[in-house]
């Protein structure tokens, strides 16, 4: 087995580096520029990263919803009652792809019927492997 030949900083150097700025006055890091003008600028860099990262988010955000409003987009529209009528099947059909609890469909709100039937449809078409 062969050492790396790539130099390696010391922690010594690194100390050294630390302790000399800490050591320096605001005046010396400075140069002779307005501290008041540094604070604003650093102000400003810290209030613009978090704009972008705030933007980031959003659209990450916006791309999730997205992809899940479109996968149940894509399957085609049918009627609340056959969706209902399709899951009450599903629930009787003694089938071993799936299983479902008894459940008062009527007590189910219109969401959460709809996501059930994508479900059920998803699974029945096979495309339910990947989660």
């Amino acid at each position: 087995m062969s050492a790396s030949r790539k130099p390696q900083f010391s922690s010594g150097f690194l100390e050294s580096y630390m302790y000399e700025l800490m050591s320096m006055s605001d005046e010396e890091v400075l140069e002779g520029q307005d501290i008041d003008a540094v604070k604003q600028r650093a102000a400003d860099r810290v209030a613009a990263a978090n704009r972008d990262a705030g933007r980031k988010r959003l659209a990450a955000a916006k791309a999730r919803l997205q992809s899940q409003h479109g996968s149940v987009a894509s399957e085609p529209s049918a009627s609340l009652d056959e969706m209902k009528a399709y899951i009450r099947e599903a629930a009787t059909a003694n089938d071993g792809r799936f299983t479902l609890a008894a459940r008062q469909l009527s007590e189910m709100s219109d969401a959460d019927t709809r996501r059930l039937y994508a479900q059920l449809k998803q699974l029945q078409d096979g495309q339910g492997d990947a989660n």
